[in-house]
Protein backbone atom coordinates (compact mmCIF):
# COMPACT_ATOMS: atom_id res chain seq x y z
CA UNK A 1 0.00 0.00 0.00
CA UNK A 2 1.64 3.25 -1.01
CA UNK A 3 1.65 5.78 1.99
CA UNK A 4 1.70 9.52 1.55
CA UNK A 5 2.60 12.86 3.05
CA UNK A 6 -0.51 14.90 4.14
CA UNK A 7 -0.43 18.41 5.43
CA UNK A 8 -4.14 20.25 7.22
CA UNK A 9 -3.74 23.31 7.34
CA UNK A 10 -0.51 23.52 8.20
CA UNK A 11 0.60 26.95 9.50
CA UNK A 12 4.27 28.11 10.61
CA UNK A 13 6.09 31.35 11.95
CA UNK A 14 9.48 31.48 13.87
CA UNK A 15 8.99 34.25 16.88
CA UNK A 16 11.18 36.51 15.14
CA UNK A 17 8.84 37.39 11.90
CA UNK A 18 5.56 39.06 11.73
CA UNK A 19 4.23 37.13 8.92
CA UNK A 20 4.28 33.19 8.95
CA UNK A 21 6.20 30.91 6.26
CA UNK A 22 3.90 28.35 5.86
CA UNK A 23 0.01 29.15 6.17
CA UNK A 24 -2.83 27.16 5.94
CA UNK A 25 -0.90 25.05 3.77
CA UNK A 26 -2.92 21.74 2.15
CA UNK A 27 -0.61 18.95 0.50
CA UNK A 28 -0.51 15.47 -0.35
CA UNK A 29 2.83 13.67 -1.66
CA UNK A 30 3.15 10.57 -2.48
CA UNK A 31 5.77 8.43 -1.29
CA UNK A 32 6.96 7.43 -4.65
CA UNK A 33 7.67 10.49 -5.83
CA UNK A 34 11.44 12.03 -6.62
CA UNK A 35 10.51 15.67 -5.65
CA UNK A 36 12.43 18.55 -6.21
CA UNK A 37 11.91 21.27 -3.52
CA UNK A 38 12.79 24.73 -4.66
CA UNK A 39 12.23 28.62 -3.96
CA UNK A 40 14.14 32.04 -3.15
CA UNK A 41 16.73 31.72 -0.47
CA UNK A 42 14.92 32.40 2.67
CA UNK A 43 11.97 31.01 1.67
CA UNK A 44 11.55 28.12 3.69
CA UNK A 45 13.03 25.08 2.21
CA UNK A 46 15.20 23.49 5.05
CA UNK A 47 12.38 24.66 7.23
CA UNK A 48 10.16 22.54 5.87
CA UNK A 49 11.90 19.71 5.70
CA UNK A 50 12.59 20.43 9.43
CA UNK A 51 8.79 20.23 9.61
CA UNK A 52 8.64 16.73 8.05
CA UNK A 53 11.47 15.65 10.65
CA UNK A 54 9.16 17.15 13.35
CA UNK A 55 11.84 19.63 14.92
CA UNK A 56 9.07 22.56 14.64
CA UNK A 57 6.21 23.59 16.40
CA UNK A 58 3.48 24.38 13.70
CA UNK A 59 0.22 24.56 13.84
CA UNK A 60 -2.20 22.42 12.09
CA UNK A 61 -1.50 18.68 11.11
CA UNK A 62 1.04 16.72 8.84
CA UNK A 63 0.49 13.09 8.69
CA UNK A 64 2.90 10.17 7.37
CA UNK A 65 3.79 6.89 8.75
CA UNK A 66 7.15 7.48 6.77
CA UNK A 67 10.33 7.46 8.50
CA UNK A 68 12.35 10.98 7.99
CA UNK A 69 15.89 10.75 6.94
CA UNK A 70 17.99 14.05 6.92
CA UNK A 71 20.91 14.79 4.75
CA UNK A 72 23.48 15.64 5.77
CA UNK A 73 23.69 13.92 8.90
CA UNK A 74 27.67 14.04 9.71
CA UNK A 75 29.54 11.90 12.19
CA UNK A 76 30.82 13.18 15.43
CA UNK A 77 34.50 13.98 14.23
CA UNK A 78 35.79 12.90 17.45
CA UNK A 79 34.28 9.36 16.89
CA UNK A 80 37.17 8.51 14.33
CA UNK A 81 34.76 6.20 12.20
CA UNK A 82 36.13 4.15 9.10
CA UNK A 83 33.16 5.25 5.77
CA UNK A 84 32.14 1.26 7.04
CA UNK A 85 31.25 2.15 10.24
CA UNK A 86 29.33 5.44 9.46
CA UNK A 87 27.15 3.21 6.99
CA UNK A 88 26.20 0.35 9.41
CA UNK A 89 25.05 3.00 12.24
CA UNK A 90 21.72 2.69 11.25
CA UNK A 91 21.56 -0.27 9.70
CA UNK A 92 24.03 -2.47 11.85
CA UNK A 93 23.56 -6.00 9.81
CA UNK A 94 23.15 -4.68 6.55
CA UNK A 95 25.82 -6.98 4.64
CA UNK A 96 29.23 -5.92 2.88
CA UNK A 97 28.09 -6.96 -0.47
CA UNK A 98 24.69 -4.66 -0.65
CA UNK A 99 27.02 -1.33 0.67
CA UNK A 100 29.79 -2.18 -1.95
CA UNK A 101 26.94 -2.69 -4.66
CA UNK A 102 25.82 1.10 -4.17
CA UNK A 103 29.41 2.07 -3.95
CA UNK A 104 29.61 0.86 -7.48
CA UNK A 105 26.72 2.96 -8.69
CA UNK A 106 28.39 6.10 -7.00
CA UNK A 107 31.71 4.87 -8.97
CA UNK A 108 33.69 4.59 -5.58
CA UNK A 109 36.37 1.82 -4.95
CA UNK A 110 35.37 -0.57 -2.41
CA UNK A 111 38.60 0.46 -0.46
CA UNK A 112 37.23 3.67 0.31
CA UNK A 113 35.37 1.78 3.11
CA UNK A 114 37.88 1.35 5.36
CA UNK A 115 39.52 4.51 5.07
CA UNK A 116 38.49 7.23 7.77
CA UNK A 117 35.72 8.92 7.36
CA UNK A 118 37.29 11.78 8.15
CA UNK A 119 40.27 12.24 5.67
CA UNK A 120 37.94 11.62 2.87
CA UNK A 121 36.55 14.53 0.31
CA UNK A 122 33.70 16.60 0.66
CA UNK A 123 32.51 14.43 -2.65
CA UNK A 124 33.27 11.23 -1.04
CA UNK A 125 31.47 12.07 2.08
CA UNK A 126 28.52 13.47 0.35
CA UNK A 127 28.67 10.36 -1.64
CA UNK A 128 28.38 7.93 1.08
CA UNK A 129 26.04 9.71 3.00
CA UNK A 130 23.69 9.49 0.35
CA UNK A 131 24.13 6.17 -0.03
CA UNK A 132 23.31 5.61 4.05
CA UNK A 133 20.53 7.46 3.24
CA UNK A 134 19.17 4.41 0.77
CA UNK A 135 20.56 1.44 2.35
CA UNK A 136 17.41 1.04 4.72
CA UNK A 137 14.25 0.19 2.61
CA UNK A 138 12.01 1.83 5.05
CA UNK A 139 13.54 5.19 5.02
CA UNK A 140 11.99 8.00 3.66
CA UNK A 141 15.41 10.54 2.51
CA UNK A 142 15.02 14.67 3.33
CA UNK A 143 18.06 15.57 1.37
CA UNK A 144 19.12 19.16 1.46
CA UNK A 145 21.62 20.81 -0.86
CA UNK A 146 23.85 17.92 -1.83
CA UNK A 147 25.74 19.18 -4.55
CA UNK A 148 28.05 21.83 -2.47
CA UNK A 149 30.91 19.52 -2.23
CA UNK A 150 30.15 17.90 -5.86
CA UNK A 151 32.05 18.71 -9.28
CA UNK A 152 30.28 18.21 -12.32
CA UNK A 153 30.97 14.41 -12.20
CA UNK A 154 30.56 13.81 -9.35
CA UNK A 155 27.15 15.88 -9.69
CA UNK A 156 26.20 13.95 -12.71
CA UNK A 157 27.07 10.29 -10.97
CA UNK A 158 25.06 11.55 -8.20
CA UNK A 159 22.04 12.68 -10.54
CA UNK A 160 22.30 9.52 -11.90
CA UNK A 161 21.71 7.91 -8.44
CA UNK A 162 18.89 9.52 -7.78
CA UNK A 163 16.86 8.91 -10.95
CA UNK A 164 17.10 5.02 -9.97
CA UNK A 165 16.02 5.72 -6.33
CA UNK A 166 12.66 6.22 -5.69
CA UNK A 167 10.73 7.75 -2.90
CA UNK A 168 12.94 11.20 -1.67
CA UNK A 169 12.45 15.14 -1.13
CA UNK A 170 15.51 17.18 -2.54
CA UNK A 171 16.14 20.59 -2.01
CA UNK A 172 18.87 22.25 -4.68
CA UNK A 173 19.10 25.41 -6.79
CA UNK A 174 20.95 22.83 -9.71
CA UNK A 175 18.73 22.86 -12.23
CA UNK A 176 20.97 20.52 -14.62
CA UNK A 177 21.05 18.70 -11.65
CA UNK A 178 17.47 18.14 -10.59
CA UNK A 179 16.38 17.68 -14.84
CA UNK A 180 18.55 14.65 -14.13
CA UNK A 181 15.67 12.63 -11.90
CA UNK A 182 12.68 14.62 -10.42
CA UNK A 183 9.35 14.03 -11.24
CA UNK A 184 7.63 16.78 -9.55
CA UNK A 185 8.24 20.25 -8.59
CA UNK A 186 7.26 21.62 -4.99
CA UNK A 187 8.13 25.99 -5.42
CA UNK A 188 7.31 27.73 -2.62
CA UNK A 189 6.30 30.96 -3.80
CA UNK A 190 6.29 34.73 -1.59
CA UNK A 191 2.58 34.27 -1.13
CA UNK A 192 1.66 30.29 -1.98
CA UNK A 193 3.09 26.82 -2.66
CA UNK A 194 2.79 24.91 -6.11
CA UNK A 195 2.99 21.52 -6.57
CA UNK A 196 3.38 20.09 -10.17
CA UNK A 197 4.30 17.12 -12.16
CA UNK A 198 7.54 17.46 -14.33
CA UNK A 199 10.45 18.70 -13.66
CA UNK A 200 12.63 21.93 -13.38
CA UNK A 201 12.05 22.84 -16.94
CA UNK A 202 8.26 21.99 -16.84
CA UNK A 203 7.47 24.06 -13.47
CA UNK A 204 9.46 27.52 -14.41
CA UNK A 205 6.97 26.59 -17.89
CA UNK A 206 4.20 27.33 -15.84
CA UNK A 207 5.41 29.45 -13.57
CA UNK A 208 6.21 32.41 -16.51
CA UNK A 209 2.50 31.21 -17.85
CA UNK A 210 1.12 32.02 -14.42
CA UNK A 211 2.94 35.04 -13.72
CA UNK A 212 1.65 36.11 -17.38
CA UNK A 213 -1.67 35.77 -16.27
CA UNK A 214 -1.33 37.11 -13.28
CA UNK A 215 0.07 40.35 -14.30
CA UNK A 216 -3.25 40.79 -16.67
CA UNK A 217 -5.26 39.83 -13.44
CA UNK A 218 -3.20 42.33 -10.78
CA UNK A 219 -3.86 45.00 -13.34
CA UNK A 220 -7.75 44.39 -13.38
CA UNK A 221 -7.82 43.91 -9.50
CA UNK A 222 -5.51 46.77 -8.98
CA UNK A 223 -8.01 49.00 -10.98
CA UNK A 224 -10.75 48.18 -9.12
CA UNK A 225 -9.24 48.98 -5.99
CA UNK A 226 -8.62 52.29 -6.81
CA UNK A 227 -12.10 52.57 -8.10
CA UNK A 228 -13.41 51.75 -4.58
CA UNK A 229 -11.05 53.97 -2.99
CA UNK A 230 -12.11 56.86 -5.17
CA UNK A 231 -15.31 56.02 -4.20
CA UNK A 232 -14.39 56.18 -0.38
CA UNK A 233 -12.93 59.36 -0.05
CA UNK A 234 -15.31 60.82 -2.76
CA UNK A 235 -18.33 59.79 -0.02
CA UNK A 236 -16.43 60.90 3.07
CA UNK A 237 -15.64 64.45 1.07
CA UNK A 238 -19.02 65.05 0.86
CA UNK A 239 -20.16 63.44 4.08
CA UNK A 240 -17.31 66.49 5.68
CA UNK A 241 -18.84 69.57 3.58
CA UNK A 242 -22.58 68.59 4.75
CA UNK A 243 -21.41 68.14 8.11
CA UNK A 244 -19.52 71.57 8.33
CA UNK A 245 -22.07 73.68 6.03
CA UNK A 246 -25.20 72.47 8.09
CA UNK A 247 -26.22 73.09 11.68
CA UNK A 248 -29.87 71.41 11.36
CA UNK A 249 -30.58 67.58 12.51
CA UNK A 250 -31.99 66.19 9.26
CA UNK A 251 -28.40 67.93 7.53
CA UNK A 252 -26.19 65.88 9.81
CA UNK A 253 -28.11 63.17 9.98
CA UNK A 254 -27.34 62.74 6.02
CA UNK A 255 -23.95 63.41 6.37
CA UNK A 256 -22.96 61.04 9.22
CA UNK A 257 -25.17 58.51 6.74
CA UNK A 258 -22.33 59.35 4.12
CA UNK A 259 -20.15 59.25 6.70
CA UNK A 260 -21.11 55.49 7.12
CA UNK A 261 -21.57 55.01 3.73
CA UNK A 262 -17.71 56.20 3.08
CA UNK A 263 -16.78 53.73 5.93
CA UNK A 264 -18.05 50.64 4.25
CA UNK A 265 -16.52 50.87 0.96
CA UNK A 266 -13.12 51.69 2.61
CA UNK A 267 -14.00 48.72 4.64
CA UNK A 268 -15.07 46.63 1.98
CA UNK A 269 -11.98 47.96 0.25
CA UNK A 270 -9.97 46.46 2.60
CA UNK A 271 -11.48 43.34 2.63
CA UNK A 272 -10.93 42.61 -1.04
CA UNK A 273 -7.52 43.25 -0.93
CA UNK A 274 -6.83 41.02 1.96
CA UNK A 275 -9.08 38.49 0.15
CA UNK A 276 -6.99 39.00 -3.53
CA UNK A 277 -3.99 39.38 -1.56
CA UNK A 278 -2.14 35.85 -2.77
CA UNK A 279 -2.94 37.15 -6.47
CA UNK A 280 -1.48 40.95 -5.81
CA UNK A 281 1.88 39.81 -3.78
CA UNK A 282 2.30 36.43 -5.70
CA UNK A 283 4.33 37.53 -8.42
CA UNK A 284 7.93 37.56 -8.17
CA UNK A 285 10.09 40.48 -7.80
CA UNK A 286 12.82 39.85 -10.02
CA UNK A 287 14.73 43.59 -10.87
CA UNK A 288 17.85 43.51 -13.07
CA UNK A 289 21.31 43.35 -11.59
CA UNK A 290 23.53 46.14 -12.36
CA UNK A 291 27.23 45.37 -12.50
CA UNK A 292 29.59 48.44 -12.93
CA UNK A 293 32.29 47.04 -15.34
CA UNK A 294 35.56 48.09 -17.10
CA UNK A 295 37.64 46.29 -19.05
CA UNK A 296 41.13 45.89 -18.68
CA UNK A 297 43.68 47.50 -21.39
CA UNK A 298 45.83 44.40 -21.80
CA UNK A 299 45.79 40.45 -21.90
CA UNK A 300 45.30 39.44 -18.32
CA UNK A 301 46.59 35.84 -18.55
CA UNK A 302 49.42 33.90 -20.47
CA UNK A 303 50.15 30.37 -20.24
CA UNK A 304 52.51 27.97 -21.79
CA UNK A 305 52.69 24.21 -21.05
CA UNK A 306 52.18 25.52 -17.49
CA UNK A 307 51.33 23.23 -14.53
CA UNK A 308 51.85 23.80 -10.73
CA UNK A 309 54.29 21.70 -8.44
CA UNK A 310 52.77 19.90 -5.15
CA UNK A 311 56.42 18.17 -3.86
CA UNK A 312 57.98 18.08 -7.22
CA UNK A 313 54.77 16.65 -9.21
CA UNK A 314 52.60 18.54 -11.60
CA UNK A 315 48.96 19.16 -9.80
CA UNK A 316 47.23 18.42 -13.58
CA UNK A 317 48.57 17.99 -16.65
CA UNK A 318 50.49 21.18 -18.37
CA UNK A 319 47.52 23.85 -20.13
CA UNK A 320 48.28 26.64 -22.85
CA UNK A 321 45.61 29.10 -21.72
CA UNK A 322 45.27 33.07 -23.02
CA UNK A 323 42.77 35.38 -21.40
CA UNK A 324 42.09 39.02 -23.50
CA UNK A 325 39.54 41.65 -21.96
CA UNK A 326 35.84 40.57 -22.21
CA UNK A 327 36.40 37.14 -22.21
CA UNK A 328 34.66 34.84 -19.45
CA UNK A 329 37.19 31.91 -18.54
CA UNK A 330 35.98 28.67 -16.15
CA UNK A 331 38.43 26.53 -15.37
CA UNK A 332 36.85 22.78 -14.51
CA UNK A 333 38.00 19.19 -13.41
CA UNK A 334 36.85 16.86 -10.80
CA UNK A 335 37.72 17.73 -6.60
CA UNK A 336 41.19 17.82 -5.85
CA UNK A 337 42.56 18.44 -9.54
CA UNK A 338 43.76 22.00 -8.53
CA UNK A 339 41.04 24.41 -9.90
CA UNK A 340 41.10 26.42 -6.70
CA UNK A 341 44.75 26.32 -6.75
CA UNK A 342 45.09 27.44 -9.59
CA UNK A 343 42.91 30.82 -8.86
CA UNK A 344 45.16 31.60 -5.87
CA UNK A 345 48.04 31.48 -7.97
CA UNK A 346 46.71 33.74 -10.24
CA UNK A 347 45.69 35.81 -7.72
CA UNK A 348 49.14 35.54 -6.29
CA UNK A 349 48.16 34.40 -2.79
CA UNK A 350 49.62 31.31 -2.64
CA UNK A 351 53.60 31.39 -3.69
CA UNK A 352 53.65 28.11 -5.55
CA UNK A 353 56.67 26.11 -7.58
CA UNK A 354 55.62 25.90 -11.01
CA UNK A 355 56.42 24.50 -15.28
CA UNK A 356 56.23 26.13 -17.77
CA UNK A 357 56.05 29.84 -18.94
CA UNK A 358 53.54 32.44 -17.81
CA UNK A 359 52.29 35.78 -17.69
CA UNK A 360 49.81 37.04 -15.48
CA UNK A 361 49.15 40.93 -15.72
CA UNK A 362 46.29 41.82 -13.14
CA UNK A 363 44.03 45.14 -13.65
CA UNK A 364 43.70 47.76 -10.57
CA UNK A 365 40.29 47.02 -9.78
CA UNK A 366 39.17 43.32 -9.00
CA UNK A 367 36.25 41.47 -7.76
CA UNK A 368 37.07 38.32 -5.88
CA UNK A 369 34.91 35.75 -3.85
CA UNK A 370 35.59 32.85 -2.85
CA UNK A 371 34.62 30.58 -0.43
CA UNK A 372 37.02 31.44 2.00
CA UNK A 373 36.42 34.70 2.42
CA UNK A 374 33.13 34.02 3.69
CA UNK A 375 34.66 32.49 7.08
CA UNK A 376 34.02 34.05 10.66
CA UNK A 377 32.63 37.63 8.76
CA UNK A 378 28.88 38.35 8.56
CA UNK A 379 26.62 41.29 7.46
CA UNK A 380 27.17 43.55 10.73
CA UNK A 381 31.01 43.10 10.40
CA UNK A 382 31.03 43.85 5.99
CA UNK A 383 28.59 47.40 7.14
CA UNK A 384 31.21 48.15 10.03
CA UNK A 385 33.30 48.34 6.65
CA UNK A 386 32.12 51.14 5.19
CA UNK A 387 33.82 54.29 5.80
CA UNK A 388 31.58 55.87 2.53
CA UNK A 389 28.14 56.33 3.14
CA UNK A 390 27.30 55.82 -0.92
CA UNK A 391 29.18 52.71 -0.65
CA UNK A 392 27.24 51.77 1.86
CA UNK A 393 23.94 53.11 0.33
CA UNK A 394 25.30 50.77 -2.97
CA UNK A 395 25.93 47.70 -1.00
CA UNK A 396 22.01 48.11 0.65
CA UNK A 397 21.07 48.53 -2.75
CA UNK A 398 22.56 45.71 -4.36
CA UNK A 399 21.22 43.52 -1.59
CA UNK A 400 17.61 44.51 -2.07
CA UNK A 401 18.27 43.81 -6.11
CA UNK A 402 19.40 40.39 -4.83
CA UNK A 403 16.01 40.14 -2.91
CA UNK A 404 17.21 40.22 0.27
CA UNK A 405 14.06 42.08 2.45
CA UNK A 406 14.50 45.27 3.90
CA UNK A 407 13.77 44.43 7.11
CA UNK A 408 16.67 42.24 7.20
CA UNK A 409 19.24 45.01 7.24
CA UNK A 410 18.45 46.37 10.68
CA UNK A 411 19.28 42.91 12.17
CA UNK A 412 22.44 43.08 13.80
CA UNK A 413 24.36 39.51 12.82
CA UNK A 414 23.02 37.73 9.40
CA UNK A 415 24.32 34.72 11.09
CA UNK A 416 20.48 33.51 11.76
CA UNK A 417 19.68 33.98 7.79
CA UNK A 418 20.18 31.15 5.62
CA UNK A 419 23.22 30.08 3.94
CA UNK A 420 21.92 31.60 0.28
CA UNK A 421 20.93 34.81 2.17
CA UNK A 422 23.93 35.04 3.80
CA UNK A 423 25.61 34.07 0.16
CA UNK A 424 24.00 37.34 -1.32
CA UNK A 425 25.99 39.35 0.96
CA UNK A 426 29.20 37.96 -0.58
CA UNK A 427 28.43 38.46 -3.54
CA UNK A 428 26.61 42.18 -3.36
CA UNK A 429 30.27 42.96 -1.68
CA UNK A 430 31.52 41.65 -4.47
CA UNK A 431 29.58 43.20 -7.03
CA UNK A 432 30.53 46.84 -5.33
CA UNK A 433 32.43 49.75 -7.36
CA UNK A 434 34.00 49.11 -11.00
CA UNK A 435 35.94 46.42 -11.76
CA UNK A 436 38.53 45.38 -14.29
CA UNK A 437 38.00 41.28 -13.86
CA UNK A 438 35.76 39.31 -11.39
CA UNK A 439 37.50 36.32 -10.14
CA UNK A 440 35.05 34.19 -8.22
CA UNK A 441 35.35 30.72 -6.90
CA UNK A 442 31.79 28.70 -6.92
CA UNK A 443 29.13 31.93 -6.91
CA UNK A 444 26.92 30.04 -7.34
CA UNK A 445 26.90 27.92 -4.42
CA UNK A 446 23.79 28.42 -2.10
CA UNK A 447 22.08 30.97 -4.56
CA UNK A 448 18.36 30.02 -5.53
CA UNK A 449 17.42 29.37 -9.17
CA UNK A 450 16.19 33.09 -9.68
CA UNK A 451 19.13 34.72 -8.21
CA UNK A 452 21.50 32.46 -10.57
CA UNK A 453 19.09 33.27 -13.92
CA UNK A 454 19.40 37.13 -12.63
CA UNK A 455 22.97 37.11 -12.23
CA UNK A 456 23.90 35.18 -15.73
CA UNK A 457 21.30 38.03 -17.63
CA UNK A 458 23.77 40.90 -15.55
CA UNK A 459 26.74 39.14 -16.94
CA UNK A 460 25.26 38.96 -20.47
CA UNK A 461 24.44 42.50 -20.11
CA UNK A 462 27.62 43.81 -18.52
CA UNK A 463 30.07 41.68 -20.67
CA UNK A 464 32.64 41.58 -17.64
CA UNK A 465 35.94 39.78 -17.84
CA UNK A 466 36.05 36.83 -15.63
CA UNK A 467 37.91 33.81 -14.41
CA UNK A 468 35.61 31.68 -12.30
CA UNK A 469 35.12 28.23 -10.87
CA UNK A 470 31.88 26.83 -11.02
CA UNK A 471 30.27 23.12 -11.05
CA UNK A 472 26.68 24.33 -11.58
CA UNK A 473 26.65 23.17 -15.65
CA UNK A 474 22.92 25.84 -16.10
CA UNK A 475 25.00 28.57 -15.19
CA UNK A 476 28.77 27.78 -16.67
CA UNK A 477 27.43 26.93 -20.35
CA UNK A 478 25.03 30.07 -19.97
CA UNK A 479 27.71 32.56 -20.14
CA UNK A 480 31.32 30.83 -20.76
CA UNK A 481 32.83 32.15 -23.42
CA UNK A 482 35.79 29.56 -22.70
CA UNK A 483 36.37 26.66 -20.96
CA UNK A 484 39.63 24.20 -19.76
CA UNK A 485 39.81 21.17 -17.97
CA UNK A 486 42.67 20.20 -15.70
CA UNK A 487 43.16 16.81 -15.39
CA UNK A 488 45.34 14.81 -13.12
CA UNK A 489 49.26 14.31 -14.07
CA UNK A 490 50.12 10.72 -14.97
CA UNK A 491 53.90 10.02 -14.94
Amino acid sequence: MTRNILMKNMTFKYLSMLKPIFKNVELNINENWKLGLVGRNGRGKTTFLKILLNELDYKGTVQSTLDFKYFPSYPDSQHDLTALEVLQRNEPNIEVWKIERELTYMELSPDTLYKKFNVLSGGEQTKLLLIELFLSENSFPLIDEPTNNLDLLGRQIVGQYLNNKKGFIVVSHDEYFLNQFVNHILAINKESLDLIKGNVDTWKTEKLNADLLMQEENSKLKGEIKRLNDVSRQVKTWGLKRENSTKDASGRRLAAKQMKRAKAIKKRTEDFIEEKRGLINNIEDITELKMNVEQPRKQILFLRNFSILRDGIPLFEPINVDIYPSERFFIEGKNGVGKSTLINFILGSEQLETIGDYEITLPKNLSTLSQKNQENIDFSALMKNFSCKEDKEEFLHLLHQLGIKRNHFSDPSSKVWSSGEQKKVFLANALLGKNELFIWDEVTNSLDIMIINQLINAIKNYNPTMISVDHNDYFVNSIATKKIELTTFFK
